[in-house]
């Protein structure tokens, strides 16, 4: 009796370990705050916490040290990815807000432009037909909105904005903006935009300060040179529900397979091209639980 009593000790110590040593997960087991892989340049930065791999990252810095948010903090980490490029320009830092921690950036009085005000980064994230884009963003009491300013965004690469129209359906980017007179707005470069300075897709709503705004953006491409590709933006207010407020069918974000999306932006400024964008006193934004997936998210009507 003794003897078998052992060797069932023995079997159940052998199936344990094993299962442990490939990687075995079990269903009560936590799927947050894991311990980050060792290496920065994940996969396509595929979040391995996310069982359907259907995330592609998702940053909501509660990992990091409140205090400064270098560039080279940005590029180290972890939960970014693949990192193209950061240049925040000392102008970011990690705040505790009642427990949660956020990406605090600085617009600095009578600046304009992100080489002067806010910062600017891009983000690899593979290349994909079809993603879904959400942050949560709040203006500080007293932000200077004055004309129109860049948040965060996607696009198949950094070169269309400026007045680079890509007219031959090279690509696309779609980023939040803040809009004149505080309006929540999309601001669109594409193959068929209307003018030199990319479309402005009003979102019904002004930007109001102290508020948390959750804003969800999903993108699939056009097939071909069709007018097909799909635009749509959710907004909730202080996690309210999610409401639609951007529904468009009929856009070309590129075409020869030219309008995948690539790359993600975090490029907060105030501008605009001349100093009548400038920011009228110092002001402040806070970015909170960005993430990329490549599926809709669950709490989405």
């Amino acid at each position: 009796m003794l003897r078998e009593t052992r060797t069932v000790i023995l079997r159940l110590l052998i199936m344990t370990t094993s299962a442990w040593s490939i990687g075995v997960t079990r269903a009560d087991e936590p799927q947050t705050n894991r311990p980050k892989p060792a290496v920065n340049d994940r996969t396509s930065g595929v979040d391995s916490a996310d069982a359907s791999g259907t995330i592609i990252f998702k940053n909501d810095f509660s990992n990091e040290t409140v205090g400064d948010y270098t560039d080279n903090d940005f590029k180290s980490d972890r939960d970014w990815g693949k990192v193209r490029w950061a240049n925040l320009h000392d102008r970011s830092e990690i705040i505790d807000d009642d427990g949660n921690k956020k990406l605090r950036m600085t617009f600095p009085k009578g600046k304009f432009g992100h080489r002067e005000t806010g910062g600017n980064a891009a983000v690899s994230l593979g290349t994909h037909d079809e993603i879904y884009q959400r942050v949560t963003i709040r203006f500080e009491p007293g932000f200077s909105f004055v004309k129109t300013g860049k948040i965060v965004g996607v696009g198949s690469n950094a070169g269309w904005s400026g007045g680079n129209v890509p007219g031959e359906g090279q690509g696309y980017t779609s980023r939040f903006i803040w809009d004149r007179n505080h309006e929540a707005a999309m601001y669109l470069y594409h193959m068929d935009q209307r003018g030199k300075y990319g479309d402005v897709l009003n979102l019904g709503f002004k930007f109001e300060t102290g508020i948390d705004y959750t804003l969800t953006q999903h993108i699939k491409v056009n097939t071909g040179s069709d007018k097909n590709g799909i635009l749509q933006v959710w907004a909730s207010k202080d996690g309210g529900p999610q409401r639609l407020v951007v529904d468009r069918n009929n856009l070309r974000f590129g075409t020869e397979g030219r309008g995948k999306t690539e790359l993600m932006f975090i490029a907060p400024f105030h501008g605009g091209g001349d100093s009548s964008f400038a920011a009228q006193q110092t002001s402040y934004l806070t970015l909170d639980d960005i993430s990329v997936s490549t599926t809709k998210f669950s709490d989405l009507p």
